[in-house]
């Protein structure tokens, strides 16, 4: 739901593009690429979040194809959410769910 996942998502997508300008000598092409990919996402996530946030089969495709692009920056991750950890999926481990 939007009170869940909007500000995380918005909050990593206000980090992107320092992150990237930052890191893109470190990156190969293809992960530079693949992440400015997934920024683009985050983007897109955000616009129908704040646009038509009850457009939930237009927010699963557009997590599923993010999901496709990897674990968004382990640094902007650890900067917004200490602590978390995410799935070899690129799924946020929850604790204590099972």
């Amino acid at each position: 739901s939007k009170d869940i996942m909007y500000m995380p998502m918005k909050q990593i997508c206000d980090k992107f593009p320092e992150w990237l300008a930052d890191n893109e000598h470190k990156l190969s092409a293809d992960d530079y690429e693949r992440y400015g990919r997934q920024y683009q996402f985050f983007q897109q996530l955000v616009a129908v979040y704040e646009t038509e946030p009850d457009n939930f089969p237009r927010l699963m495709e557009l997590m599923q194809d993010m999901q496709e692009t990897g674990q968004p920056p382990a640094e902007i991750i650890k900067e917004l959410a200490p602590g978390l950890q995410f799935t070899d999926d690129g799924m946020p481990m929850m604790p204590n769910m099972g």
